[in-house]
């Protein structure tokens, strides 16, 4: 009844609504997207960073090139300006010059940009950032990073993975991004080799371990004392004091849960610790299931013919009641570079 009454005052007030739609409201909402166009325009024409890198889109990947480089595209000729960049792959052993073919982002083609015995992995580009208020159009470019510094580590056997969105630009008086980039490899040359040192002939690792927290509690009861003790007490207490009394529980278990938490973080950091020459402690992430918690999440850095043994290994932590583990890899060693 309430819905056709509305509906009635509507219709017999559509030329006054309308009147006041095109007065009032549409003038206010149109200088309202004028100020938002307006701003984002002027977004767009801040001058970009010497070396643009945005935030990281995925895991693992390591910070910007440090070496800074000076080149407003707006000063540059409108046909060298539109490619005035180089965006960054990897960095690869060789002073070969090599054509990937057009694997890279938006099928751009890839090439190497030697240096001594070194070679930086590179397409050219605009000098500005890959964004994109869309995810998979984000994660389409991140797959596309990883084919690209993946196929170099197949080719060459070692690389230096740079992070997503690095992109070195050009210089006002050369106007030639690769200029740039030569001088960088020139000047972190010697760290660099040390670098490449490092990861030669090993790769990256993820190592992540759950473990049942349902299953954690009820053994945690079974064995513990004052748990065992607190929990019958409450069977024969009334409902109120039963409340108190299981709140004292709750508490109790949620202690004793981190300290085996705590035990079984060290053992199990101990056991894989002799497969890896290196390894890093990585931030643990919630799950979909909230009893399935991720307890420990680790990359590892190891010699790839050490993958089988570091595998056994975590398989005797799976069979463990109430454990899982997850073993990636090899990835190329963005966590240790």
């Amino acid at each position: 009844m309430v819905k056709q009454e509305i509906r009635d005052i509507l219709a017999k007030n559509e030329d006054t609504i309308k009147e006041i739609v095109n007065t009032s409201l549409l003038p206010e909402l149109r200088a309202a997207v004028r100020d938002s166009i307006s701003k984002a325009l002027e977004d767009l024409i801040v001058d970009p960073p010497d070396v643009v890198n945005t935030q990281k889109a995925g895991e693992n990947y390591i910070s910007q090139v440090s070496k800074e480089v000076q080149n407003p595209k707006t000063d540059l000729p409108p046909e060298i300006g539109q490619l005035n960049g180089r965006y960054f792959y990897c960095i690869v052993e060789g002073s070969e010059s090599m054509n990937f073919g057009k694997i890279g982002i938006e099928g751009n083609e890839v090439y190497t940009i030697p240096y001594n015995d070194l070679s930086a992995v590179v397409h050219n580009c605009p000098a500005e950032p890959y964004q994109s208020e869309d995810e998979e159009v984000v994660k389409n470019w991140v797959l596309a990073h990883q084919k690209v510094v993946g196929a170099a580590l197949e080719r060459f056997g070692t690389v230096i993975p740079i992070g997503f969105d690095t992109i070195i630009k050009g210089d006002v008086a050369a106007a030639d991004p690769e200029e740039n980039m030569k001088t960088w490899l020139k000047e972190d040359y010697e760290n660099l080799v040390a670098k490449m040192e490092k990861v030669r002939g090993r790769a990256e690792y993820g190592v992540q371990v759950f473990w049942d927290a349902k299953v954690m509690a009820q053994r945690i009861a079974q064995e513990n004392h004052e748990v065992k003790k607190l929990d019958q007490e409450i069977k024969s207490k009334p409902r109120g004091l039963a409340y108190m009394y299981r709140q004292k529980l709750e508490d109790i278990l949620k202690k004793e849960m981190g300290k085996k938490a705590d035990w079984y973080f060290k053992d199990f950091f101990k056991r894989i610790t002799p497969y890896a020459d290196d390894l890093k402690v990585e931030k643990t992430k919630k799950t979909e299931d909230k009893n399935n918690q991720m307890l420990i999440n680790l990359s590892c850095l190891l010699p790839k013919d050490q993958s089988k043994k570091l595998g056994d290994e975590l398989e005797k932590i799976d069979a463990l009641e109430g454990f899982s583990v997850r073993y990636t890899g090899p990835w190329p060693p963005y966590s240790f570079v």
